[in-house]
């Protein structure tokens, strides 16, 4: 079976992005079923297994500190962070 996997924040529209492609492919859309399985098989809380899946913010300044120089000449603002 094929799998499709979307990461996105809060309010993104991950989950509604998933719904419809999981539609679209006639596939099963699962999200947190997966994270409360693992905590199952692992005994540990879910919260803990869901830690594990963040991204941290050390990966989000790699990315987004080269680009704020990059557009800093611009006049574009990019994030307040």
């Amino acid at each position: 079976m094929p799998v499709i996997t979307i990461r996105g924040l809060t309010g993104s529209g991950a989950g509604e992005i998933g719904r419809e492609v999981a539609r679209l492919i006639n596939g099963e859309y699962v999200d947190r079923e997966v994270i409360a399985e693992v905590a199952a098989l692992l005994k540990r809380p879910a919260e803990q297994i869901a830690e594990k899946e963040r991204v941290s913010p050390g990966v989000f300044n790699r990315i987004i500190i080269p680009l704020r120089k990059i557009i800093s000449g611009s006049g574009t603002k990019l994030f307040d962070h």
